[in-house]
């Protein structure tokens, strides 16, 4: 076949012999020619197709990669995808978009391909810049970037001109306009340009990054640098503080708007079918308003950027909590409340009645008021933490109680404890029946089985050990589960890179790791003050605790590179002593910050509890996942070359300064950042080791790099044989690939559940906020095993607990592996018969103090529910307290 002349001018000999040989090869009946093809510029204009821009920027990029002997095939496969298009015209971006994948997908034959295709990527960034020919090199930061990790900065995070869609900055200048944004608090000019060239050094390095929000807005007019909130969402359409239904779901439109993420705890919401006294109607229930949440999301695309993402919490004594079980399994799974993850609020006393054979309560909310009226902040089983059976929880209560003449109001109380809640549920007709746990976590673990929701959170486990419990209660935390929140908090969140801290002779970097923690904690207190809020409310609660959630990145990196399997006792007591030097040296910073700049405005030296007075012990840990193996001594020397941890010191230190954050630290999933850093995500396994990644223009084999290097180390990064791993993303059963690649390259699949909460737990003992991690399981996985995982974390001292079963929902990003699956199996689950509830006393003793709950006066017209003790008074004497009015 002949190409007509008025178009043959067009190529050079050998294009057009390349080009000739593919139309003379095709079957595609091309209806469109090549001379006919437009170019829609972002700008709108068109222009005709030229080849010659086609060939100059596929050649330049070859050419930095060294790879030019490559361009014919890949011009010849650009325009014979371009051809079989059939358009008459085509976007600038669907050509560029087809280059790049041209060079991409040939990554796992010639490694230097991602090369070319960063420098074709970064190229389109510069022109826009700086414009075409007024550049002749890429700044050394930007060339250090991996092409994957440009494409996610180019997605969300470098900003465009807003007319004309074309970048305004590079990624080098991306990390100058956030840290100097975030060093502008430090008074002076000197001080602040300091700084901003510390912030500078360890972002541009990518040994920290922070949170998205951070990145996206630093320094831009919209300026709301944290990530996620919990917000209010009280028994009422709208209240005068802005804390009803409809002002949560306002509230959720403006953060969504920013780039924030939110949650919310729905239980103050009364059950389905229960009066409404203002119509003399009945209520609809928690989730037919968490609909209405979830269509706002839908509706609001964050900063243009992402998808808005939420946490629905329902506590398990509310009446609607086996509705809210299933309201994502089975005929509602993937199409109902698809914005949302949901998890139960789970409390010790259900867990502790698993398998005794007794009953629990459901308890309408609206009835616990604890003085009569309809203001569900004063709802005593929505606010309810902690057990009168506590050692800590006696000594405040009686310490209220002797302060206070014998007799305190409940709503004065820093605690209403979950007994005296029950008692009041009880004398109030707030129990609508009483059910198995059995059966109720049965429910729960099936719909995690089917569909990945609900997760726990566990609530007890949360509030326990919130350093300033004095505060409230926490009942929510933010889309992901790392940051449990007291009401209109945000999370503040950055990550370190631990990959990077690992040196040439594969010892950790004990002192540099300590450094950079100090730095990012002073980096994101800093976004506290710098950040733009869009309600009064948010600033007030984050300039109220000012705290921050420092985490990390990298771990299952940094475990390959150390010789060390994800899935073994070497890990689970390097993490357990790694977490630790962090936090030791996060609450250092914090100190000196408070020395420096004042403590966080809450803080009382009195009341605030060490969370690391509560950490489980490794050997505890062990004995509870029943793990007898002892760390080999490679890894005990590693832990020993860490300087001396001291946590006297730093309560010494809290005493005379206070803290400059009332939290400090939080595992987030580091999803988009990870990508950035080219590192592992969050404290992970690696998800897979090949696997196929579906983009606009087609379908191609990513590599994790780390296993591409080892790969080539031992020879073995032949195409045929990446393909070959790529079909299951694993090499743990291959019997061709090196026992000591299959024992380190342990996908999320390979790792057995157990060794995931272990993962979890040993880094929750030194993390004051939560974890977010993922329970990846198989396909082929049993119910049982999800109910193994649950109770396991809520044994190890885990505040949440999530999974995931592969295929287990419909919309899956990335797949373990490109076969066809099998068809899923289908489970029912059956229901018993619940037996009779079991009775409680009213009187709950405190050592030879007691408490009775549930007793009220008038007072104002109202029901208010007291607290009053019998106890011996400073004289020697017996005090009887009396009912008073308050």
């Amino acid at each position: 076949m002949v190409l007509p002349s008025q178009i043959s001018w067009l190529f050079e000999d050998h294009e057009l012999e390349y080009l000739t040989s593919f139309l003379s090869k095709s079957t595609v009946s091309l209806r469109v020619q090549l001379e006919s093809i437009s170019v829609i510029k972002r700008s709108g204009k068109e222009e005709r197709f030229e080849m010659e821009k086609l060939r100059n920027s596929v050649t330049k990029a070859l050419e930095y990669a060294d790879l030019l002997s490559y361009m014919n095939e890949i011009l010849d496969e650009v325009i014979s995808e371009l051809c079989q298009l059939n358009k008459v015209k085509i976007r600038s971006a669907e050509i560029a978009d087809r280059i790049e994948r041209a060079f991409v997908s040939r990554i796992i034959e010639e490694p230097k391909f991602e090369r070319a295709a960063l420098a074709y990527a970064l190229s389109r960034v510069y022109n826009d810049v700086y414009g075409k020919g007024n550049w002749k090199s890429f700044h050394e930061v930007d060339e250090k970037l991996s092409y994957f990790s440009l494409r996610v900065l180019q997605s969300r995070y470098l900003i465009r001109d807003p007319r004309s869609g074309r970048f305004t900055e590079t990624p080098n200048q991306l990390f100058w306009r956030v840290a100097k944004h975030v060093a502008s608090v430090e008074g002076e000019e000197s001080r602040r340009n300091y700084w901003a060239r510390v912030y500078y050094e360890v972002l541009s390095e990518l040994r920290f990054i922070p949170n998205s929000p951070t990145l996206m807005n630093s320094g831009t007019k919209l300026g709301i640098l944290s990530a996620c909130f919990v917000l209010p969402v009280r028994d009422s359409m709208i209240t005068n503080n802005n804390e009803g239904i409809y002002d949560a779901v306002k509230a959720q439109a403006i953060i969504f708007q920013q780039g924030g993420g939110t949650g919310f705890d729905f239980s103050e919401l009364r059950p389905e079918g229960d009066i409404v006294a203002s119509t003399a109607g009945v209520a609809s229930g928690p989730l037919s308003f968490m609909r209405i949440f979830d269509i706002n999301t839908e509706v609001i695309k964050q900063g243009g950027r992402r998808r808005g993402a939420n946490m629905g919490v329902l506590h398990v004594w509310h009446p609607d909590i086996r509705k809210f079980i299933k309201a994502k399994a089975g005929e509602y799974k993937d199409r109902y409340l698809q914005n949302f993850n949901i998890s139960v609020g789970m409390y010790d006393y259900f867990m502790k009645a698993l398998g005794a054979g007794g009953l629990v309560p459901l308890i309408n909310p609206r009835k616990t008021s604890i003085d009569g009226s309809n203001d569900s902040r004063r709802y005593a089983v929505a606010w309810a933490r902690y057990y009168m059976s506590e050692d800590w929880v006696q000594e405040v209560l009686i310490n209220e109680l002797e302060s206070n003449g014998g007799s305190i109001p409940l709503d004065k109380s820093k605690i209403i404890t979950w007994d005296e809640a029950l008692v009041i549920a009880k004398s109030e007709g707030a129990i609508t029946e009483y059910v198995s746990p059995d059966e109720v976590f049965k429910e729960i673990i099936h719909a995690a089985w089917e569909g990945g929701d609900p997760g726990l959170l566990f609530i007890d486990t949360i509030n326990r050990r919130h350093p300033v419990w004095y505060l409230g209660k926490i009942k929510a935390s933010n889309p992901c589960g790392e940051e449990p929140l007291l009401e209109w908090e945000s999370c503040n969140l950055g990550s370190i890179n631990l990959e990077r801290y690992i040196a040439d002779d594969k010892s950790i970097d004990w002192e540099g790791l300590a450094r950079d923690v100090k730095i990012a904690v002073r980096f994101l207190d800093s976004v506290i003050s710098v950040s733009k809020y869009p309600l009064h409310q948010l600033e007030e609660a984050a300039k109220r605790t000012r705290k921050v959630g420092l985490g990390v990145m990298g771990w299952a990196h940094m475990l390959i590179r150390l010789g060390i399997p994800y899935d073994s006792v070497d890990a689970i007591y390097l993490g357990y002593h790694i977490a630790e030097w962090i936090a030791y040296n996060a609450y250092l910073a914090s100190v000196e910050l408070a020395k420096e700049k004042g403590a966080f405005p809450e803080w009382d030296s009195g009341l605030y509890r060490p969370y690391w007075h509560t950490a489980m012990g490794l050997s505890d840990i062990a004995k509870i996942a029943g793990i007898s193996d002892e760390p080999s001594r490679k890894v005990k020397k590693l832990v020993e070359d860490r300087p001396p941890v001291d946590w006297r010191k730093v309560e010494d230190l809290m005493k005379r300064y206070g803290l400059r954050n009332a939290t400090l630290l939080s595992i987030a999933p580091t999803g988009t950042i990870s990508i950035i850093a080219g590192t592992s995500s969050s404290i992970e396994p690696i998800f897979a080791l090949a696997y196929a990644r579906v983009v606009t223009v087609g379908t191609f084999i990513e590599v994790n790099k780390l296993f591409l290097e080892y790969l080539r180390a031992y020879g073995l990064d032949e195409p045929e044989v990446i393909r070959l791993i790529a079909e299951k993303g694993s090499i743990a059963e291959n019997p061709f690939i090196p026992r000591p690649l299959r024992r380190l390259f342990r996908t999320a699949h390979d790792v057995e559940p157990k060794w995931h909460v272990l993962h979890q737990a040993v880094w929750q003992q030194w993390v004051d906020a939560g974890v977010s991690k993922t329970v990846n399981m198989k396909y082929e996985v049993s119910v049982k095993d999800v109910e193994e995982v649950y109770l396991l974390a809520w044994k190890l001292g885990c505040k949440g607990i999530t999974i995931y079963r592969d295929r287990s929902k419909a919309r899956q990003v990335i797949h373990f592996g490109i076969k066809m699956a099998k068809k899923m199996l289908k489970e029912e689950v059956s229901k018993d018969v619940p037996g009779e509830p079991e009775e409680s006393a009213e009187e709950v003793g405190i050592g030879t103090k007691m408490i009775r709950a549930s007793s009220r006066v008038k007072s104002g017209g109202l029901r208010t529910k007291y607290r009053i003790a019998r106890f011996s008074l400073p004289d020697g004497s017996v005090g009887d307290c009396k009912w008073c009015e308050y």
